[in-house]
This record gives structure tokens, sequence and C-alpha cells, in this order.
């Protein structure tokens, strides 16, 4: 008897929205064995509801949205989102194994290795490329690691070669799609440990957006060692097929289970998917061709001025608490 299985996502209004109803249409089409699998949906922080057309269409999609208040010590951190849904979808959905997916993620076929076997409790991709990665003792990030292996509680010394520049680091996963066996418990533990960094102020040089994905890898390394490592074929990083070595490009959507197109569909469509050079005589390229002319993923010039004056406000209140920090410790105020 094959395990119970759902896949989880985040959707909030906006390009979110969009982008969603691309993954559960992609999957509802070429899911092949687990194209009826069921997907839920979850919009963690306060704002305006889903449009009435979306929830129309997640209704005929089978798609299960909930508005939850999940995400509220750090809403202006998107990705954290991520964790907070994942822990509620685990401590509340009976399921032998969830799947969490970015939204910007589409299926060209059946994604039958996150069924996974006994042997695994998790299925993963590496991270694209090295950024906040270490390669061990010595390495400028490699003080980071070391915190929140210690904050983790982190027992197994785990490697993995980035997908993209193909470097050796310490584990470090994509958290754009992530199977777990849910009584495991390492989506809980993923919320808890992240809650735990976030209180503390640790993150790396290149700051808190890549956080979130940390604190997932240094999570599972705490818990298993039983971890499948997708093939190239599952959460593709179409954004960076071009810095991908030819011998290992996957050029064909035939040949391709999932890709993970992040933001190069946001202002020209057309050119996004011309500059990739792909076969273009492949029914699932011009099914996606014809979605993304339906769906429109640009941003339009109100999403782009809500995001840039979020991450603003974020960065003075993290500047704010700092100054606090410091205060407290020299009881001396700042000028």
């Amino acid at each position: 008897m094959l395990p119970s299985i759902v896949f989880i996502i985040c959707t909030e209004p906006g390009i979110l929205e969009k982008q969603s109803l691309l993954l559960v249409e992609s999957l509802r089409n070429f899911g092949g064995s687990l194209k009826d699998v069921p997907v839920y949906s979850f919009q963690p922080r306060r704002g305006k509801d889903l449009s009435k057309n979306t929830l129309k269409l997640f209704e005929d999609l089978q798609v299960c949205h909930q508005k939850f208040l999940l995400n509220v010590k750090y809403p202006m951190y998107g990705v954290a989102n991520k964790p907070f849904a994942c822990a509620y979808a685990e401590e509340t959905i009976d399921a032998d194994i969830l799947v969490f997916l970015d939204s910007d993620q589409c299926f060209f076929s059946s994604p039958n290795q996150l069924l996974l076997s006994p042997e695994y409790d998790v299925a993963v991709r590496p991270e694209d490329l090295n950024l906040i990665g270490s390669k061990g003792k010595n390495e400028k990030n490699e003080e980071y690691w070391s915190n929140l292996y210690r904050i983790c509680q982190t027992k197994y010394q785990i490697f993995v070669n980035t997908t993209v520049d193909n470097q050796k680091i310490r584990a470090y996963w994509n958290s754009g799609l992530v199977a777990v066996r849910s009584n495991r418990g390492i989506f809980t533990a993923w919320r808890n440990n992240f809650e735990k960094v976030m209180e503390l102020g640790i993150q790396p040089e290149r700051g808190l957006f890549f956080v979130e994905q940390s604190v997932l890898s240094a999570t599972i390394c705490s818990i298993t060692d039983a971890i499948l490592t997708l093939p190239m074929s599952y959460n593709y990083p179409l954004n960076l097929h071009w810095r991908i070595d030819r011998d290992r490009q996957i050029r064909n959507f035939d040949n391709l289970v999932s890709v993970h197109y992040h933001k190069i569909f946001r202002e020209d469509y057309e050119k996004g998917l011309d500059k990739l050079n792909l076969v273009e005589t492949s029914t699932k390229y011009q099914w996606l061709y014809q979605q993304l002319e339906k769906q429109n993923l640009s941003k339009n010039l109100l999403d782009r001025y809500i995001t840039r004056s979020k991450k603003k406000l974020y960065q003075l209140i993290k500047y704010l608490r700092l100054n606090q920090t410091i205060e407290a410790i020299t009881k001396r105020p700042l000028p």
C-alpha cells in the first residue's frame, strides 16, 4: 500500500496567486499518478483575502485554501511563512508524507520519488549556489553554520555538492521542494529552530533572506541522515539554466519532473523563455507558453512598491532592535 501524501503551498494576494494557480494546473495536467494529490494552500499573514476568481479556481482544482495567522512575529520576512505553514500542516494534517513547494514551480512529469521509500525520511535538492554555504573550517561562513548547528543540536555532518556551481559544502538544501515523513517531526522542529535563530539575531553575512533555508538544512541534519538527494530533473533551476555545465543542462521539458523558475517570467515571459534556448517543439513547452500568456506573472508597479517598502521597513525594525540591544548592554542611550 502506498503512503498517503499531500502537497503544501503558501498563497497570498498578488503574484503568488498566479504562481500557485500555475503550479497546481501543471500538477493536475502532468502529475501522472500523483496528479490528484491533495493540495493545501496557506495564507499565514494578515492581509486581504485572495480574489474571488482565485478562490473559485482553487475550488475547481480541488485546492484547500486556509487563511490562518501563523506568521505573527516576522510578517515582514515573507519566506518565514514556510516553516510556520509547514509546522501547522504537520500538526494538523493526517498524511504519511508532506511535501512543501514554492509557488514558482511547475510540474512536467509525475514526481514519484516524493513518495518516500521506507529507507528515507526526507527528499530534497542541494542549493543551487554556494553563497552562504561553508566548505568547513576556516571558511568565512563557518561561524554562522557552527552557530546553527549548536542551536539546532545538529548531529549528522553531511556535505553536498551545489547544483549549479558544483561546490562541496555543508549540507545546504533548497527549501523550494521538500518532502518529509511526517512522523519524524522535521517541519515542527524547523519552525522551532527558526524562531530560536531569529530571536538570537543570528544571520549570515549576506543577510536575512537565507536564514529559513539554512535553518531547515541544519534541522534535517539534527534529526536524520536518511536523506534522498533528488535527481537534477526535480526542482530544476530554470533561472540559472545558462550557468549549468552544458553536459548537465536539461533542455527538453519532456525530461523534467519539475522546474523552479524564480523571477525569470516577471518582466517578459517570452524573452525569459527565448533566453533559455529550450526545445520549443515539446507540447509541455507549448503548454507553459500558453499558461504564462494567460496568467501574466509580471509584477505591477503597486506590487513592486509594496515589496520595496516592506524591505525598508524591516531594515528599520532591525536597526531599532539593534540599538535597543546595545543600549541594554552598555546602559547608555545612543545619540
